[in-house]
Formats: structure tokens, sequence, C-alpha cells
């Protein structure tokens, strides 16, 4: 049984035991009317008699009428309960409803701000890439084209004579660039003990030794110069992505 219909029974049940009250006194009444016209019939109404039947039938119209509010006020207690009753629910539905609603909404505005995070996080890193792998393409031609000035001669002179303060007169392998091996000569010329080797790896310039009676590799080419500066520019580019 819903709500509404227990509202409706509970009302017909006070109407009908208003009414069954009223057909109460109206009854009493009658029954009191014919009794006294039975008693007073042939005879003379005294003023005393009168005035106790009159009394008699204020108590019972008094007592009609308070019974009558008594239920008029059960009733609109009732009305008020069941108002109260409903404007609570109403403002607690419409609490759950505004609430339900905050929710998805700043669901959607947290899912919506982390999609647009990683869509710029990930846009921000392939514009890094795409400016690093500009800046080191250049770098890597200029040094291509440093290789060939005398300048590079310069620079494995210096490398070469590093390596030899290292390994001394240790038997060692130089690989350098296959472009390079016009330059075997002026290597053993500083590193005579050394075995001279081209190395398909060393794609730019530079010298990479490697000593086995040591246990060393010293790595001195332009190639691995250069990538040392991948770490540095992704740190210094103001580009990074966190």
């Amino acid at each position: 049984m819903n709500e509404k219909n227990k509202d409706s029974k509970f009302l017909d049940a006070i109407y009908k035991s208003a009414e069954q009250q009223k057909e109460q006194i109206r009854q009493d009444i009658e029954d009191y009317k014919k009794k006294s016209m039975s008693a007073s019939s042939g005879k003379q109404t005294s003023v005393t008699q009168i005035s106790k039947e009159s009394k008699f039938l204020d108590a019972i119209n008094r007592d009609a009428a308070e019974h009558m509010a008594q239920i008029t006020q059960e009733i609109e207690n009732y009305k008020s309960e069941k108002i109260e009753q409903a404007t609570e629910q109403g403002l607690q539905d419409a609490y759950d409803l505004i609430r339900e609603d905050v929710t998805k909404r700043t669901s959607k505005i947290v899912n919506n701000v982390a999609r647009q995070e990683i869509e710029l996080r990930n846009s921000l890193f392939d514009e890094r890439q795409s400016i690093r792998d500009e800046v080191f393409a250049a770098a890597t031609q200029k040094l291509k084209s440093f290789t060939g000035t005398q300048d590079y001669t310069a620079f494995l002179e210096r490398s070469l004579k590093e390596v030899a303060d290292v390994v001394g007169a240790e038997r060692c392998v130089v690989y350098l660039a296959p472009k390079d091996e016009s330059k075997s000569d002026f290597i053993k010329s500083l590193l005579p003990q050394a075995e001279i080797a081209a190395d398909n790896h060393i794609l730019i310039g530079g010298i990479r030794v490697h000593c086995p009676s040591k246990g060393i590799t010293l790595d001195d080419t332009l190639d691995v110069r250069l990538g040392d500066q991948y770490a540095w520019f992704n740190e210094n580019s103001g580009l990074k992505v966190v």
C-alpha cells in the first residue's frame, strides 16, 4: 500500500468517526425530546423543567462542538505533519539531485582536464623531439664538416696524446670511421704499437681505443660527444616534459 492510499484511509476514518459522533448526538437529542414530551404530556411544563432541558441541550451541543473541534484539529495536525514530511523529503530529494549532478559534473571536468593534460604533454613531447632532432641534425652536419678541416687533425692529435698518457706502450686497437682510414699513418706516428681498424658504428669521426692488457676502452668519438649532449638538451632546453 502506498503513502497516498494510507493518508486517504486515515482521513476517511476520521471523517467517518466525526459523522458517527454527530449522528449519535442528534439521536440523543431526539430521544431526549421524545422523553421530555412524553413526561410533560397532559400537564403544564414548569419553568424549572424548561431550564433543565435547555441546560442539557446546551451541554450536548457544547460537547458536540468540542468533539468536532478536536477532530478538526487532529485533521489539521495530520495535514501539517504530512506537509512537513513532504517538504523535508522534497528538500532531501533536491539536495540528493544537486549532489549527484555536482558529482557528475566534477567527474566530467576532472576527466576532461586529465585528458587535456595528457594531450598537452604528448604535444609538448612531440614538439621537443622535433626541435631536438632539428638541432642535432644541424650539429651532426657541422661536425661532419669539421672532420674535413685542419682543426679536426689537431683534435685527433690531442685525443691520441691523451690516450698515450693512459695506455703507455701497451698494444691497443684504435677504431676510427671508415672515411678516416686515410689518417692511419698519422695515428701510427703517435701510437706506433697501435693496430688500426675501421668501425662502421663511428659515423662522424674521432677515435675509440681498446686496450685488452689493461681491460679498458677509451671512447673519444665525436658521435659519443654529441650523444652526451642529449641529456643536457632535455634538461636545459626549457621544453622539459614533467
